[in-house]
C-alpha cells in the first residue's frame, strides 16, 4: 500500500508540475495560484488527517497535490519585484529557506506526533500533524491574498533610484581583496 500511495503521489506531481501549473498561472495569474493552491493544501491535509484508512488517505493525495501549483507562482511573484542583479542572491535565499524547512519540519511534526498519540494523555489525535499543516497553510493562504500582483511590463527597481540600468563602469565595485599599489603604500 505505501509503494501505492508513492506511485500515486508521483503521478499527481508529475501532472500537476508538468502540465498543470502554467496553465493555471496563465488563467488565474500568479497572486491567486498561490493561495488557491495553498487553500487545496490545506484542505487534503484536513482530509488526511481524518483519514483511518488507506483509502481515504489516498483520496486525500490529489488534493494535497494541487498545492504543487504554489511553489512555482510564489517564486515567480519574488522574481518580479527585485532586480536582475539580485535574482541570485534571492533564488539562494529561497533555497536557504527551504533548507531551513526541511530541518525544522521533521522534528516539528513528528513531535506534534508523539505527543497527541502519547498514552499517558487521555486525548488522542493521530491527526494531529496533518491538522498543524492544514492551519498553518491556511494562515499562509490568508496573508498570500493581501500580497499584490505585480505588474509586468515595468522596469524593475535599481540600486540608484533612476530605474535605468546602470553601465557597468558606475557599478561599485565588490569587496574584493585590496590590491597594493603605491598609493596605498
Amino acid at each position: 500500500m505505501i509503494g501505492v500511495s508513492l506511485a500515486i503521489v508521483g503521478i499527481f506531481t508529475a501532472a500537476i508540475s508538468g502540465g498543470l501549473t502554467g496553465r493555471i498561472v496563465g488563467w488565474l495569474g500568479e497572486r491567486r495560484t498561490l493561495y488557491i493552491g495553498q487553500f487545496f493544501g490545506a484542505v487534503g491535509m484536513v482530509i488526511a488527517g481524518i483519514a483511518r484508512g488507506g483509502a481515504l488517505y489516498i483520496a486525500s493525495i490529489p488534493v494535497i497535490s494541487m498545492w504543487n501549483i504554489s511553489f512555482p507562482a510564489a517564486q515567480g511573484m519574488m522574481t518580479h519585484r527585485v532586480s536582475e542583479r539580485e535574482q541570485g542572491e534571492l533564488q539562494g535565499a529561497i533555497q536557504s529557506l527551504r533548507s531551513i524547512a526541511f530541518v525544522i519540519g521533521p522534528f516539528l511534526f513528528s513531535g506534534t506526533f508523539a505527543w497527541f498519540i502519547n498514552p499517558k494523555r487521555s486525548f488522542q489525535l493521530p491527526g494531529a500533524p496533518y491538522y498543524l499543516a492544514a492551519a498553518l497553510l491556511f494562515i499562509a493562504m490568508l496573508m498570500a491574498t493581501r500580497v499584490e500582483q505585480p505588474q509586468f511590463g515595468q522596469v524593475s527597481p535599481t540600486p540608484d533610484g533612476s530605474g535605468e540600468a546602470m553601465p557597468p563602469e558606475i557599478i561599485p565595485p565588490a569587496i574584493g581583496p585590496i590590491i597594493d599599489t603605491e598609493e596605498n603604500i
